[in-house]
């Protein structure tokens, strides 16, 4: 597997780079009201909705950051376009890595809880020079939203969306 790396508290995260739209050093993103604690809000990317996630707070664990990043430009991995529309998913990183690659038969599955949320986006860790690489599946994160719309969402006209429902 060929994945892009990242950084996220202090830990290094690889996702399959054939998944990755673009990365995005400074994306300015507006709060969304209501929205889950793991949405940290919107962007606009050249005319297409981005919802940035926390992958920190995906992962179970508290927000260690001051709220006020909303405020300001943050850097994430843009995905390609997701649920057959032209809106995007973010992932919200400390750091950008480098291009890994991953010998499929050194992927293992973990063999303890990584994260308090018992790391349900991680589908398996692997060692690369030396450093742990935790592996995001982006399929689960997305089906997490899905199923989590489908039973929130209000019924009412319209497709759902990460964080909610869009009328049409």
């Amino acid at each position: 597997m060929r994945g892009l790396s990242f950084l996220v508290n202090d830990e290094y995260y690889v996702v399959d780079v054939t998944l990755v739209h673009k990365v995005a050093r400074k994306l300015s993103v507006t709060p969304v009201p209501s929205a889950p604690d793991e949405v940290i809000g919107i962007a606009n990317l050249k005319g297409r909705v981005v919802t940035v996630l926390s992958l920190f707070q995906l992962l179970g664990h508290i927000e260690r950051r001051n709220k006020k990043y909303n405020s300001r430009a943050i850097k994430a991995v843009v995905f390609k376009t997701l649920f057959g529309s032209d809106d995007q998913l973010g992932l919200f990183i400390d750091k950008p890595g480098n291009l890994v690659d991953i010998d499929d038969n050194n992927i293992r599955l973990p063999s303890f809880p990584i994260g308090a949320d018992d790391s349900f986006c991680i589908s398996g860790i692997s060692e690369v020079d030396n450093r742990l690489y935790r592996i995001i599946n982006i399929d689960l994160i997305i089906n997490k939203y899905k199923i989590k719309d489908e039973i929130t969402a209000l019924p009412r006209e319209g497709k759902l969306l990460y964080g909610g429902t869009e009328n049409v």
